[in-house]
C-alpha cells in the first residue's frame, strides 16, 4: 500500500463564502485512500467547520485575533512543523502570507496556493505582501483565465507558474427540484451574493425600479456590510413588494429552484460559482460582461451578457426574458448542458489531485 499523502488546507476562517466553499468541497472530494488531509484556520472554524467536523476532518485553530499576529505566527509554523505536511495549500490573504511564510520556516517542501477573485479592492501594501511570498509558492491556481490574467499583471506572479483550474458545482444539487417556472401569479428574479459592492445588487435594485410591471418579485440571497444601503435603497424606490433580501440560505438549491431568472450584475468576477449552480439548475442567466463570468456565459447562447453598471440595459434585458419564455427555457438549457459538461465539482477534483501528485512525486510514496 502507498504512504498517503499529507495535505494541510490553511485559510483564515471557514464562514460562508466562495473560497471557503471551495476548499470544503475539494476536501471531501479527494480520495481518502490517497490523501491524508487536515485543516488549519487562522480565526475561527465557522459554519463550514462544522461540516468538516462531521466528517471527521483533522482541524487545527491559530485564534489569531489580530491582522499581524507574531505569536499566532509562531503557533502556526510550530503545527507545521510537528504535522510535517508533504504538501501546504492556502487560501484568501490572510492564509496566503502567513501559510507560505509559516511553511516555509517549518521547512514544508512544497507551498501552494488558490487565487479565488480578482482582487481590485486590494490595495497597495497588500499586493507588495503577494509579490514577496510568490516566491515560495512551487504553483499557483487560479479558478479562472481572468484571473491568471490579473495576478500576472498587478501581483507579479509568473505566467509559467499558475495553473487554471476552474471551480466546479456539486451538479447534483440542482438537479431534479421541484421548477419555479411553472404557473405562478409573479415571475421571480433572483440573485446570491455577499452584499458587497462587487456585487452591485445596488444596480440590480435600480434596474428593476425601471421595469413597469407588477407581476414580478426579485429576492436577493446573501448578507453582507450593503444591507443597511439596500434596505434604504429599496425603501427610498417604493419597491418593498417587489424586492426582498432574504439573508443567507443553506439550501442553494431549494431557492434556485423558486426561481424563474438569476441575475449576477457584478462590477467584477474572478469567476462566478454562483452562475454555475444558476446554470445547474436550468435558470437563464443574465451577467455582467466582465472577467470570469464572459468565461461562463456566451452572449445570446447560454445566457445575456450586459455592460456592468449599465442599470437600463439590465432592466431591458430582464423585460426581454419577462416576456419571452421559451427564450428563459432555450438560454437555460444551453447553460445546464455547459455546466455538466465543463464545470463540474469532480473535473475539479480531479484536477487538483494531479497537480498534488504531480508536485509532490507521487511515485515515491509508492512501496517498491
Amino acid at each position: 500500500m502507498p504512504r498517503k499523502i499529507k495535505i494541510i488546507q490553511i485559510i483564515p476562517t471557514l464562514d460562508i463564502g466562495g473560497a471557503e466553499r471551495l476548499m470544503v468541497d475539494l476536501v471531501k472530494g479527494l480520495d481518502k485512500d490517497f490523501y491524508e488531509i487536515e485543516v488549519i484556520c487562522l480565526k475561527r472554524f465557522g459554519v463550514w467547520g462544522l461540516k468538516l467536523k462531521e466528517l471527521g476532518v483533522k482541524m487545527f485553530l491559530v485564534g489569531q485575533k489580530r491582522k499581524i499576529s507574531p505569536i499566532g505566527f509562531i503557533k502556526l509554523a510550530s503545527i507545521l512543523k510537528r504535522e510535517k505536511p508533504d504538501l501546504v495549500h492556502t487560501h484568501l490573504f490572510g492564509a496566503d502570507i502567513y501559510g507560505k511564510l509559516a511553511a516555509k520556516l517549518a521547512g514544508v517542501k512544497h507551498i501552494i496556493s488558490t487565487e479565488h477573485n480578482i482582487n481590485r479592492s486590494e490595495g497597495r501594501i497588500k499586493k507588495m505582501a503577494k509579490k514577496f511570498v510568490f516566491k515560495y509558492n512551487e504553483m499557483s491556481v487560479a479558478v479562472s483565465q481572468a484571473v491568471k490574467d490579473y495576478m500576472i499583471e498587478y501581483e507579479g506572479a509568473a505566467a509559467g507558474k499558475i495553473k487554471v483550474i476552474y471551480n466546479g458545482a456539486i451538479i447534483e444539487n440542482f438537479l431534479n427540484q421541484p421548477s419555479g417556472n411553472g404557473e405562478k401569479d409573479k415571475i421571480t428574479i433572483g440573485a446570491v451574493g455577499r452584499l458587497t459592492r462587487q456585487k452591485n445588487f445596488s444596480g440590480l435594485i435600480t434596474a428593476i425600479s425601471l421595469i413597469k410591471n407588477n407581476k414580478i418579485e426579485c429576492l436577493i440571497a446573501g448578507d453582507g456590510e450593503l444591507k443597511k444601503d439596500l434596505q434604504k435603497q429599496i425603501k427610498d424606490l417604493n419597491l418593498d413588494d417587489k424586492v426582498k433580501l432574504i439573508g443567507q440560505r443553506k439550501d442553494i438549491g431549494v431557492f434556485l429552484s423558486s426561481l424563474d431568472i438569476f441575475v449576477m450584475p457584478s462590477l467584477w468576477e474572478g469567476f462566478g460559482i454562483a452562475v454555475l449552480e444558476a446554470g445547474a439548475a436550468g435558470l437563464p442567466v443574465i451577467a455582467s460582461a466582465v472577467d470570469g463570468l464572459k468565461e461562463i456565459i456566451e452572449h445570446n447562447k447560454t445566457g445575456i451578457l450586459v455592460e456592468p453598471a449599465n442599470e437600463n440595459e439590465l432592466s431591458e434585458k430582464i423585460t426581454y426574458l419577462l416576456n419571452n419564455k421559451i427564450e428563459r427555457e432555450r438560454l437555460g438549457g444551453n447553460l445546464r448542458e455547459k455546466v455538466i459538461s465543463n464545470f463540474s465539482l469532480e473535473k475539479m477534483v480531479q484536477e487538483y489531485d494531479k497537480l498534488y501528485k504531480s508536485l509532490t512525486g507521487y511515485a515515491r510514496f509508492i512501496d517498491k
